[in-house]
């Protein structure tokens, strides 16, 4: 599979996803870190959600997100009590189940980059097999 992946991201999940077989296709992405058909997935470490939060930088994201794509996803890797910074724990908590109920937006929180990827992949797959049964069926997905 050939996703594209924001070229602002690391050589190190290119390399776990490509070990996935995911082949990710680097280039400026407007929204999201990484892209397949209407499937979006922003990547955060736990520091960089916190960062995010605080300087407004998520809400415009995930808004983006929702404008844009019919899936969204919003994986995290690090735990909440590893987190820098004085932000609260509730703090954080509170924004997830933000991220959940007001937008929508499935989130995964995950240790490492290897879980993330690995995230990636089977969200990836998932949305291939909704498309491949769709496609069988002779109709459009999503009606699209």
């Amino acid at each position: 599979m050939l996703i594209d992946m924001d070229d602002r991201e690391t050589n190190v999940m290119m390399k776990e996803l490509g070990e996935m077989e995911i082949m990710c296709y680097p280039k400026r992405l407007k929204t999201g870190d990484y892209v397949w058909k209407d499937v979006c997935i922003e990547r955060k470490t736990m520091d960089d959600f916190c960062a995010s939060m605080i300087d407004g930088r998520l809400r415009s994201q995930v808004e983006r997100m929702k404008k844009e794509f019919k899936y969204n996803y919003v994986l995290v890797s690090g735990k909440i009590s590893g987190r820098k910074g004085d932000m609260n724990e509730n703090c954080v908590i509170g924004m997830l189940v933000s991220l959940v109920v007001k937008y929508n937006i499935k989130i995964l929180i995950l240790e490492d980059d290897r879980q993330l990827a690995y995230a990636i992949k089977r969200i990836l797959e998932r949305h291939e097999k909704m498309y491949d049964l769709e496609e069988m069926k002779g109709g459009e997905v999503n009606g699209k």
